[in-house]
């Protein structure tokens, strides 16, 4: 007898999504200054990009963004898997009707 799923929690997909999200920023935020770094070693300057323009300024903030984010989604997926467990919980320990004409000794 197969026992029936339980329904995926919804927040684990966000949660998946805002840590990718994390660490390509993460990783754009470390290695594209070492890039434009080696390329003007080079004698090649880097063309211009807002891209890294935005990086340079606002990487920092966007990364302590991400990681609140993360971190909510994280505790939230935490506190939404509890709750399930003791609504599973409390279902199975639920006294079962009595039978009419069915007495115990």
């Amino acid at each position: 007898m197969t026992l029936p799923r339980e329904p995926r929690n919804p927040l684990y997909f966000l949660l998946l999504v805002a840590g990718v999200v994390f660490v390509v920023t993460a990783l754009a935020y470390a290695v594209v200054p070492v890039i434009e770094q080696k390329a003007l070693e080079a004698g090649q300057p880097p063309p211009p990009s807002p891209l890294r323009d935005a990086l340079r300024a606002h990487g920092g903030i966007w990364l302590l963004a991400e990681t609140a984010v993360v971190a909510v989604l994280a505790v939230a997926s935490m506190v939404w898997d509890r709750l399930r467990s003791l609504q599973k919980e409390r279902a199975q320990a639920k006294i079962p009707p009595e039978k009419t004409g069915e007495r115990g000794p």
